[in-house]
């Protein structure tokens, strides 16, 4: 039997209130912040940007997720949930989403 393959979905398509899987390469990571939440504790957080073929899409990686890639690396984001903010869609993996490398760039081999 065959590997199943996700979905062909492409940045262009994403729109936002609606979960996603796409693949693409971390064209940007900003350095990881922390911000405030509501219920007044502090959470990591790190903005970038995923790029593919079609166009690029703001990323937002909470937590734990801060460190799973890299700039230069291809990645495809299982069950992403896209999301508005100030009127332009961005992709995080949400409750349920999951992030997985195909590939290193070439700024994430060797040392951190």
């Amino acid at each position: 039997m065959p590997e199943s393959k996700p979905p062909a979905t492409f940045v262009s398509d994403l729109r936002p209130s609606r979960v996603a899987t796409v693949e693409g390469t971390v064209s940007e990571l900003e350095a990881v912040r922390e911000v405030e939440t509501r219920e007044g504790t502090t959470k990591k957080v790190r903005n970038g940007k995923l790029r593919d073929a079609t166009g690029e899409i703001s990323l937002v990686l909470w937590g734990s997720e801060v460190d799973l890639a890299q700039a230069g690396d291809r990645v495809r984001i299982i069950e992403g949930w896209v999301s508005d903010f100030r009127g332009r869609p961005q992709i995080s993996l949400g409750r349920t989403g999951r992030l997985e490398k195909i590939s290193a760039g070439p700024s994430s081999s060797g040392s951190r």
